[in-house]
């Protein structure tokens, strides 16, 4: 009996331990080459984001600190205060529609001045929005203007204040200006037809430019390959009105399906003839998970929704965000604006303005565009699996490398630094973005002398950026 009881625990004990070193996963090596005789051009400022920071009372994170830790070089500004948004939006300046356009005392400008304050301080430059904010039941603002030249107008009034003073405005020197959001989505966004969308473009790009042909203005869809892009498209050729750029939104659980859309649009844009057209992703973000089927019914379990929000900022998400961020440096994409970096359940931020793992990813993509001179890297697969970028300060003093594994096996990366600048002794520090760290800074790595080789390890979910500095001389 007892010897039958033994040879069970015997057996449980080595049946345990098969299971536990099945679920330690090995790593593999991934052997890469950054070879600086081979420059790939400009480390593209693509790390913009929607919105900006927020201030609800004394029990809020600074937001605001954190928006120039990261230093996001463009914000987008739409779906601002949601849910209830009381700036930014074309019905929270101007209320009443009915009203005289042309008097100042009709014009609520006061709580979106101090929104847009510390983001035009900062330097960033402003995408703006003219239009309303997503309105998921019911939509009191997503039916098309009820005249379309005083709509215009209101917008060139709106611009005026913004830019050069009007009604005792600013001098922001605002560039971009989106006319609508999403209006192929349904009544959330839109409530008119199609054609309908195009003439409020066609009658508010001709009011736009005639105030300030300088002045950016552009189209808007949620959805590349949906029923608006290519009739829009179409409709502005035929009609020859101006089209500085085209925005389109991105929601995936994979970096590839961001990548693919940039170039799909690109291509649109050419075929239709507005080659000059700059393409803007102004929306995108990790969806993981099946995401979109997340939503609150009854009997559905207590946190389930906030632990799902909670995930698309952890450091798997931050690992993809990581990843688009280096795979959009190789495809035709003007701008692109992470949604969103405010308090909304969508943000990178939780709702007491505490960074998520999204944010320190971001921290590490600034960081790493201070070595802005971009080199041919080689060996890593993309995708969903390991990204790797490298860059070289302009004065060749310093170079980083940003590393990003979302969704890849565990590795053991071997990386080679082929003809570089960097001789003698070279300090080489490494900070790191995962599970339990947040951009913080490890243990310093050894460069081989001899060999040129960085050796480190690369888990799944994880982000590293690897800074090494010059100590002595250049050669």
């Amino acid at each position: 009996m007892y010897m039958r009881i033994s040879i069970l625990i015997v057996l449980g004990l080595l049946s345990a331990g098969l299971l536990a070193a099945e679920g330690q996963q090995s790593a593999a090596t991934c052997e890469l080459v950054a070879d600086f005789s081979k420059p790939a051009g400009k480390i593209r400022p693509l790390n913009g984001v929607n919105n900006g920071p927020f201030a609800a009372g004394d029990h809020t994170a600074d937001m605001n600190a954190r928006h120039k830790e990261a230093a996001f070089p463009s914000v987008r500004l739409h779906d601002c205060h949601w849910p209830h948004p009381d700036v930014v939006d074309i019905p929270s300046i101007f209320p009443l529609f009915h009203a005289d356009a042309d008097n100042p005392k009709n014009y609520v400008f006061g709580p979106t001045d101090r929104y847009l304050a510390p983001i035009a301080e900062r330097g960033a430059e402003i995408v703006y929005r003219l239009g309303v904010s997503i309105e998921h039941k019911p939509a009191f603002h997503t039916q098309p203007p009820a005249d379309f030249e005083k709509w215009a107008k209101i917008c060139v009034n709106v611009i005026k204040h913004y830019n050069d003073g009007w009604a005792d405005g600013k001098h922001y020197g605002i560039r971009y200006f989106e006319i609508w959001n999403e209006p192929d989505i349904g009544p959330r966004m839109w409530t008119g037809t199609p054609q309908q969308y195009f003439d409020l473009y066609r009658v508010a790009v001709t009011a736009i430019k005639a105030y300030n042909p300088a002045l950016k203005v552009g189209g808007q869809v949620a959805r590349v390959k949906g029923k608006y892009t290519k009739p829009f498209l179409a409709y502005c050729r035929d009609n020859k009105l101006p089209l500085d750029f085209f925005s389109w939104h991105r929601y995936s659980d994979s970096p590839t399906n961001l990548v693919n859309h940039a170039v799909e649009m690109r291509a649109l844009l050419d075929e239709y003839g507005f080659k000059t057209t700059e393409s803007l992703c102004t929306e995108w973000r990790p969806m993981i998970e099946n995401f979109d089927n997340v939503y609150w019914e009854q009997g559905t379990p207590a946190g389930s929704i906030r632990a799902a929000f909670a995930r698309n900022r952890n450091h798997e998400s931050a690992a993809f965000s990581a990843s688009a961020l280096m795979q959009m440096q190789d495809v035709p994409l003007d701008r692109a604006h992470y949604y969103t970096a405010d308090d909304s359940p969508w943000s990178m931020f939780d709702e007491f303005g505490e960074p998520g793992k999204v944010f320190f990813a971001f921290k590490a993509f600034n960081m790493f565009l201070q070595t802005t001179n971009r080199v041919t890297v080689t060996g890593a697969p993309g995708g969903d699996g390991i990204t790797a970028c490298c860059g070289i300060a302009d004065d060749g003093k310093s170079a980083g490398l940003l590393l990003s594994n979302y969704r890849g096996k565990n590795a053991d990366l071997q990386i080679t630094l082929k003809d570089s600048p960097l001789s003698g002794e070279v300090k080489v520090e490494r900070f790191i973005v995962d599970e339990t760290h947040e951009c913080a800074p490890m243990d310093p790595l050894t460069l081989d002398a001899a060999t040129r080789i960085l050796r480190l390890n690369l888990p799944p979910a994880t982000v590293v950026y690897v800074r090494l500095s010059l100590n002595k001389t250049v050669r």
